[in-house]
């Protein structure tokens, strides 16, 4: 025993003792003397996507095997077609009445409620006929199918959404039209139950219509639904009628028409989570109105403007469909070792379809869910917690208050505000520390500059910064070449960024604009493009960095 003692007191005396950790030397910063430049700009377009699956006809062996044709069943049995015969001729698919079959829908890949669907045309020949091709989500059995046709005709195509329940047509509606005078792709973006139709020629992408959220189909099948979408096929169909050469067909994960809502991916003190070197973001993928929106996260390297589209999230609030809730502020509790977020209650939640409550929810996953697509264990927030209606929550673990600091747009006499409140636990019961101040505010978010936190929001007019946590304004936060230049900024956000040692510059900001996609009406939220600004501090000499 004395020995092993003496063992320890020698090894005692032989290790270092780390001394406390100096006090941060912050850098001496005034938010309003910052100036950002504007470094790029860029707005998707259905690109920058993540393939589900594609159909490759010149890279087909055993067409059977591979992509199966389906026939009619009387039950949610699948039944193959023993009549469809595949014809590949130059690497592509050609369709047609020769082949015996009245109509074909043939196996491309599984469903995912929030992909986009397309089928790339490369030519056809109407014959005397009317050929159609499209994209069909379908049951096994085929008994219920949602359908998005061109029907082809000499330089024309016209477009048509189908239902059908328990094996009959129960709706057909236009869905517009477009000149064919070239190779063409039809684009369905599935927003849950309800879709945009697109069409693409000559690399541009023009909007034909779209399923209001009122009308949608999920009386029918429901794609959010695990059970329904795992029971249910991404086919090619057609009606075999005249001739149409297909170039191939893919579904995907997409930013979509537009990017908004932009918010740091962080850590519970609001530091930047960077990995691989990259900073890493929440945003809208925007469909056409609120509801058809999706949450995605995007990354880039803050030094250049590469910039990823890296997931997809949904979530789960225990009812057994994946919402598309978004405009989350997600962040990494290293306490609680555990992905956290608030978020927008825009996919309904509890089993209600409209938006409820608080207008918020939280969510967890032991899971990264910055990657591919992701679901999240999602809660709503009760009136109890919070009240009223809120949008673009911004949270964080203030260590000197000793409290979680949360900050909101709220709704409030018919206008959108902001206000603080604070809890001792991240989901639990807040107060309120300062009640709606009259601005109109959107696009909340708090940030560390200078070594003090600022509250950052958009409005009516540009981009400004408030003290925390009284949301006192300060003044306009200085952007060269701001989004919607030379007019006012407006309800944009201003997700700004401190940056660690060895980066151009000490602060970014990814922010958006708000035009609308072309063809669609005002009001139907489906912007806007990313815009990347840099800015340092007059004292570039100086080694103090926020975190």
């Amino acid at each position: 025993m004395k020995r092993f003692l003496l063992f320890a007191l020698l090894y005692v005396l032989a290790v270092p003792v780390s001394s406390p950790a100096a006090p941060h030397d912050y850098p001496d910063v005034d938010p309003l003397e910052l100036s950002f430049q504007r470094l790029a700009v860029r707005r998707f377009i259905f690109s920058n996507n993540i393939t589900l699956d594609e159909f490759v006809p010149s890279e087909i062996v055993a067409f059977e095997s591979m992509y199966p044709a389906f026939a009619v069943s009387d039950s949610d049995t699948p039944k193959v077609d023993e009549n469809f015969k595949a014809r590949i001729e130059d690497g592509k698919l050609v369709l047609g009445h020769s082949y015996g079959n009245v109509a074909a829908s043939v196996y491309m890949g599984g469903v995912n409620p929030y992909a986009t669907y397309e089928v790339e045309v490369d030519s056809y020949s109407a014959d005397g006929t009317a050929p159609e091709i499209g994209v069909e989500i379908a049951r096994l059995g085929l008994q219920d199918r949602v359908q998005v046709v061109c029907r082809l005709s000499e330089g024309q195509a016209d477009v048509f959404m189908r239902l059908y329940r328990d094996g009959k047509l129960v709706r057909e509606s236009g869905c517009g039209d477009f000149k064919t005078d070239g190779p063409f792709t039809l684009r369905v973006q599935l927003y849950g139950r309800t879709f945009g139709v697109f069409v693409a020629r000559n690399g541009e992408t023009e909007y034909l219509w779209h399923l209001p959220v009122k009308e949608h189909f999920a009386d029918i099948l429901d794609p959010r639904n695990v059970k329904t979408a795992g029971d249910c096929t991404f086919n090619l169909v057609s009606n075999l009628q005249g001739e149409v050469v297909v170039k191939g067909a893919r579904s995907f994960l997409s930013p979509g028409i537009g990017q908004a809502d932009i918010r740091l991916i962080s850590y519970e003190d609001l530091s930047p989570y960077i990995d691989g070197g990259r900073l890493w973001f929440t945003f809208s993928c925007r469909g056409i109105d609120t509801p058809q929106s999706v949450q995605g996260v995007l990354s880039l390297d803050p030094s250049v403007f590469d910039i990823r589209f890296e997931g997809m999230i949904v979530f789960d609030h225990a009812d057994g469909l994946l919402r598309n809730d978004y405009a989350s502020h997600l962040f990494y509790d290293r306490n609680a070792k555990e992905w956290r977020a608030y978020v927008c209650d825009f996919g309904g939640s509890a089993n209600k379809e409209g938006r409820t409550g608080t207008g918020l929810i939280t969510a967890t996953s032991p899971k990264d869910p910055r990657k591919g697509f992701s679901v999240m264990k999602a809660v709503r927030v009760e009136p109890s917690s919070i009240d009223g209606h809120n949008e673009d929550p911004c949270i964080f673990y203030d260590t000197d208050a000793g409290k979680w600091r949360l900050l909101t747009s709220a709704f409030v006499n018919g206008t959108i505000t902001s206000r603080t409140f604070e809890s001792d636990e991240w989901n639990g019961k807040f107060s309120i520390i300062v009640p709606p101040i009259k601005m109109n505010s959107t696009g909340t978010s708090i940030q560390r500059i200078g070594g003090k936190y600022y509250a950052l929001m958009g409005g009516l007019g540009n981009l400004r910064i408030h003290s925390y946590p009284d949301l006192a304004e300060m003044g306009e936060l200085k952007l060269k070449l701001q989004p919607h230049w030379p007019k006012p900024a407006g309800r944009v956000w201003a997700s700004v960024v401190p940056l660690p040692e060895g980066y151009p510059y000490r602060y970014v900001l990814l922010t958006m604009d708000r035009p609308n996609f072309p063809g669609i009406k005002v009001n139907s939220w489906s912007y806007g493009a990313l815009y990347f600004y840099g800015a340092n501090p007059d004292d570039i000499s100086s080694q103090a960095y926020e975190f």
